[in-house]
């Protein structure tokens, strides 16, 4: 299954105008300036899931903990003078920080919440201050001091903090414990964001619970913010975008049961599909959608029932898709972990979780089947529509 959440909240923060806050913008950029011969500035972005919804379907088994990866998506909304390969890092925040209300062309700006400088506002003057020498210390939200952290966590804790910026001090703190580092890397390719960040969230919502979920902090490679180019902007669709490409974070696992009793599996050139749905489904509805295999030319045999009433089972190697039906961009896309469809003795089906989806939309599902170790592949995209709506009717 894939399980999808939306961002709680989300902001860039420039070096260039180091008390900007941008929490309101539409758009989010990691970008990177050369002003002059030597003056380097870049941008960042903040983003934070909450992820207590997910944590709780862990701890009552609903999410697979031990299997289930988790996968940030960022939708690109334009892209200027990038260079043909680049990295994108993803850490996590080891602060708290204040989402405020600015917007990027706010004249004066906008210095309510979290900026370069400040991981709160400018009047309450709160920076993103490093620990003292960069070693084992927890911020302590209580005393608002940096505590050693193996006074709080014992000895065992290896982790550190730290920063890093060029022109003005900021820029975030993060977190660099072991496989806190998660990355993609682009060559040639669509600027979308599609990072497995699963050894970030499994430290939130799973084991000693040290970490607590501040967010991420994403930033180009170091070689890219140290650029002496002159332009490099990445712009990607925010929360605030008011479209159907805000931020979301993929919890996703094999939920997949294939019981295939006395059904017989249908041949590969003789086959229909049908998905059985709802008109409407309300947006806490957890749904177990029927997908029906039929043959196209039944053959002719003396019996006391239609032929269509015989089920069948497609092969184990059978995917579901979900695509905005207005503007086909995929929502839930096929994968061999996420997207199985499960078998048990009435036909093929698959689970899904309405809230992953944006309430008073239409969606539509395709279904793919492969055959001959993939190299067969057959699509079915027959208008199969539903709506999610916000109250059961």
């Amino acid at each position: 299954m894939i399980y999808t959440i939306y961002a709680q909240k989300d902001a860039t923060i420039y070096e260039r105008t180091e008390s900007l806050n941008t929490g309101f913008d539409q758009i989010l950029e990691l970008s990177h300036q050369l002003v002059g011969t030597s003056s380097k500035y870049n941008s960042r972005i903040l983003i934070k899931f909450n992820t207590s919804d997910i944590e709780a379907r862990v701890n009552s088994g609903k999410i697979k903990s031990g299997s289930a990866s988790y996968y940030l998506s960022l939708r690109a909304a334009e892209v200027k003078e990038i260079p043909q390969e680049y990295e994108v890092y993803a850490f996590p925040l080891s602060s708290s920080w204040i989402n405020g209300s600015g917007r990027y062309y706010n004249d004066p700006i906008t210095t309510d919440g979290a900026s370069w400088k400040f991981r709160t506002s400018k009047s309450v003057g709160t920076e993103w201050n490093v620990p003292p020498v960069t070693s084992s210390f927890e911020w302590d939200e209580v005393s608002d001091l940096w505590v050693d952290a193996n006074a709080l966590f014992g000895v065992n804790l290896s982790a550190d903090v730290t920063s890093s910026y060029l022109s003005a001090d900021g820029g975030g703190t993060w977190w660099t414990f072991a496989g806190s580092e998660c990355t993609q890397s682009f060559s040639f390719e669509s600027a979308d964001i599609y990072m497995n960040v699963t050894s970030i969230v499994k430290k939130w919502i799973t084991g000693s619970g040290r970490f607590d979920n501040d967010g991420f902090i994403l930033k180009f490679d170091d070689e890219t913010e140290q650029s002496n180019e002159t332009v490099h902007s990445l712009k990607f669709f925010g929360t605030d975008s008011n479209t159907i490409y805000v931020p979301r974070l993929h919890a996703i696992w094999d939920d997949s049961v294939f019981i295939t009793g006395s059904l017989t599996q249908i041949s590969d050139e003789n086959l229909v599909v049908n998905v059985k749905l709802k008109k409407y489904y309300s947006q806490d509805e957890q749904a177990k959608i029927r997908v029906v295999a039929n043959t196209r030319y039944p053959q002719k045999t003396y019996t006391t029932q239609s032929y269509y009433t015989k089920n069948y089972y497609l092969p184990t190697s059978s995917y579901y898709e979900i695509r905005d039906a207005h503007t086909d961009e995929i929502v839930l896309p096929f994968n061999t972990t996420g997207s199985k469809l499960s078998c048990d003795s009435t036909g093929n089906y698959f689970n899904l979780w309405m809230s992953s989806f944006q309430p008073e939309r239409f969606y539509r599902v395709v279904v793919k089947t492969e055959t001959s170790g993939g190299n067969t592949v057959q699509m079915f995209d027959n208008n199969y529509y539903f709506k999610v709506i916000r109250w059961s009717t």
